[in-house]
């Protein structure tokens, strides 16, 4: 195996399963984890909300939500579509993309509930005081930890907008704040980027012009700003509130809903990540050997063989001792 060089402190234990060129990524081991070498990892994609929000009429509740395997972003509609007799009514699902997912009737009693169940979402729609219509919709907004989209809070009125969220490599999990700290002539203005930790990390210039537009880059987050009708005043500001990290991970758990059931990486480092979030060198390719991986309680390799080897991932028969 020569050319391999592994990253971290580890004692030899033949993880390593062949000369297949070894892909290392930094990674984010999500806190709350005491993961050892060897550890298969799947990355965190979805933030999932426990409740659903009712617009239109009624008290009821849409509560006990959780994803699934195949949760996607976006927003999934829980929608009367039958009147209910005194209480409950029918409902149907719809994910992101339109897709139906299942219809079902609540019962007709004061208070009553249901559990809905798929591999996108699951929750429970509970019967209130005042009866559901049809303009009765719950929606579940499913989001991949980054907006699209900044929040404006302006003391004068103003009415621009923070577009093109991206997250980038060095993202950080918390609010970056977009600040004006001098309003432009007529339009624009020089704004101020602090990431979550309230470091600066640079300043934009949106040139003095109706409708223009300027855009930030760093390796933490980049947008675009844009003028509107009613002009930036100093101390307007954007919030970007995020999430999730990207390439945060976990161990691998074939029952989790957040996305990390499915195969990322294999972690190269033993990392304590109990207390707080932790960077990492992860595997994203190479031959390992099948008993030297480790997953969650329940899941094992015949779980995600195949998925791993997708992703240039091999799980190997055990290596004797020594072979390497």
């Amino acid at each position: 195996m020569a050319g391999v060089t592994e990253q971290g402190t580890f004692t030899p234990d033949n993880l390593i399963g062949g000369d297949k060129k070894l892909v290392t990524e930094d990674v984010l081991i999500a806190a709350g984890q005491n993961l050892v070498r060897g550890s298969v990892l799947g990355r965190v994609k979805v933030s999932v909300p426990t409740t659903g929000t009712l617009a239109g009429t009624g008290n009821g509740t849409c509560t006990a939500v959780v994803g699934g395997p195949k949760t996607i972003q976006g927003d999934y509609l829980v929608t009367c579509t039958v009147l209910p007799v005194t209480h409950g009514g029918t409902f149907k699902v719809t994910n992101p993309n339109g897709i139906l997912l299942g219809e079902f009737t609540m019962p007709d009693t004061a208070g009553g509930t249901f559990a809905f169940a798929s591999e996108e979402t699951s929750f429970t729609l509970t019967d209130g005081g005042t009866n559901f219509d049809l303009t009765s919709i719950f929606t579940i907004t499913v989001t991949e930890g980054v907006p699209n989209t900044g929040t404006l809070t302006a003391g004068a009125g103003a009415n621009g907008t923070c577009t093109l969220v991206e997250g980038r490599r060095n993202l950080k999990v918390g609010s970056y704040l977009v600040t004006c700290t001098a309003a432009g002539t007529t339009h624009g203005g020089t704004f101020q980027v602090t990431d979550p930790d309230g470091h600066v990390l640079g300043t934009l210039v949106l040139p003095d012009i109706a409708g223009g537009d300027a855009t930030f880059t760093h390796d933490q987050i980049t947008f675009k700003i844009t003028d509107g009708s009613t002009n930036f005043a100093a101390a307007d500001y954007f919030t970007i509130t995020v999430s999730i990290a990207p390439r945060q991970v976990k161990l691998l758990d074939k029952t989790a809903t957040d996305g990390s059931s499915a195969p990322y990486a294999v972690l190269s480092e033993d990392v304590d990540a109990t207390s707080a979030a932790k960077s990492a060198i992860a595997y994203l390719e190479g031959q390992f050997d099948e008993r030297q991986l480790v997953f969650a309680s329940g899941t094992d390799i015949e779980d995600v063989r195949d998925a791993m080897r997708d992703l240039g991932m091999i799980a190997v028969p055990s290596v004797a001792a020594g072979s390497l």
